[in-house]
């Protein structure tokens, strides 16, 4: 995947390939051809020379981050056997200049590049050591064709590496803007998955309790069992609801609407539920504390044998305590843990206490908290 994305060229990388290219090209081509001009022999030794620069140029634009360029190998070749002709004839001592840019695009796609560079131009001014072949060694032709090319393949594959570092550094920021947008979209499904789990779960339980209590009440009582029949219909048709507004990110539990939902799903169940509420009339409770008072409703239907429940809950808090622990049930309450970082983001805290006789979540937000909006 990531592989994929680096070779994907958006337009801020096009935009910087173009911009390298045109930095390298702009720096080395104008010396080319001005030495050319004045130190080559005759047209023809110009016009060979020109004709390995454009064929060194075709490779400029096949330049990539990811591979050597398709002609690289063809490039190289055909310029270092007019370099060594060159050399050989002493033609212009400029001529190393395509060979040098040649064999830069190809270190710029090795892994010790300083070695490569290296070995790139001791071999260039070796190749323009063959003008002692025929000619006596002097210190004009040594440094023409030997100290020229040695100093001049270290400046052109200085000039391709640094313009490449721009190219890079863009490709690598437009790689982590591309990461962080996938990071977000997984983070998105996982918060909407915890959210479908959260309705969703809650209500196939009370489904499920209640579709086990009817079928115990068909015969003994057949009109309470036809009651949590119609309820069940009742509470399929609200999940239905609650589903299609999570897609539509428009669902937010009411605090005081769960609180008779947790006292009457308590009260079926046979426990006896204590509920004291100090919500104002004008104040609007953050949809979270709902949320809470639903997963530590149905953690203790889950997890525990209650008897007895409590409900505590105001417009900046809620608390749920309830007995009949389990001792041996080490079940992990995911969904709390989940709604601790929600609660935590939001800028309010949620403490879960487990005793030996009984189990309390209290969760606490501040008026006007930052933090996530809560919708499920």
């Amino acid at each position: 995947m990531i592989e994929t994305m680096c070779k994907q060229e958006t337009p801020t990388i096009g935009h910087m390939r173009r911009l390298a290219m045109l930095t390298a090209v702009a720096t080395i081509a104008p010396l080319c051809v001005l030495g050319v001009a004045l130190t080559a022999n005759s047209w023809l030794e110009g016009l060979i020379i020109s004709a390995c620069f454009l064929l060194t140029l075709g490779s400029v634009r096949e330049w990539s981050l990811d591979e050597y360029p398709r002609h690289s190998i063809l490039a190289l070749g055909v310029t270092g056997a007019s370099w060594a002709v060159g050399a050989f004839t002493v033609a212009s001592p400029l001529g190393f200049v395509p060979l040098s840019l040649a064999c830069a695009l190809m270190v710029a796609r090795t892994r010790r590049r300083a070695l490569w560079v290296f070995i790139s131009a001791l071999s260039v001014a070796g190749i323009g050591a063959t003008v002692f072949v025929l000619h006596p060694v002097t210190l004009e032709l040594a440094a023409a064709y030997v100290a020229t090319p040695l100093v001049g393949t270290f400046f052109v594959a200085g000039v391709i590496l640094v313009s490449e570092q721009a190219w890079l550094v863009a490709r690598r920021l437009e790689l982590a803007k591309d990461t962080e947008a996938q990071f977000a979209v997984a983070r998105e499904r996982i918060r909407f998955a915890g959210d479908l789990h959260d309705i969703q779960g809650h209500s196939l339980h009370i489904i499920k309790f209640k579709a086990e209590l009817a079928h115990s009440l068909v015969h003994s009582e057949p009109e309470r069992a036809e009651e949590e029949l119609n309820e069940i219909r009742r509470l399929a048709r609200e999940t239905i609801a609650e589903t299609r507004s999570l897609t539509y990110a428009r669902h937010e539990l009411n605090l005081a609407t769960e609180i008779e939902n947790a006292k009457r799903l308590c009260e079926a169940a046979g426990i006896s539920v204590g509920a004291r509420s100090d919500l104002d009339p004008g104040a609007v409770a953050h949809p979270l504390l709902a949320q809470v008072l639903r997963e530590a409703t149905t953690n203790l239907l889950r997890h525990a044998r209650p008897t007895t429940v409590r409900i505590e809950a105001s417009t900046t808090a809620v608390a749920v305590t309830n007995d009949g622990v389990l001792h041996s049930s080490s079940t992990p309450l995911r969904g709390l843990a989940r709604l601790r970082e929600r609660v935590e983001a939001a800028g309010g805290t949620l403490h879960i206490v487990r005793e030996s006789n009984g189990f309390e979540v209290r969760a606490q937000l501040v008026p006007g908290g930052g933090g996530e909006v809560g919708h499920d």
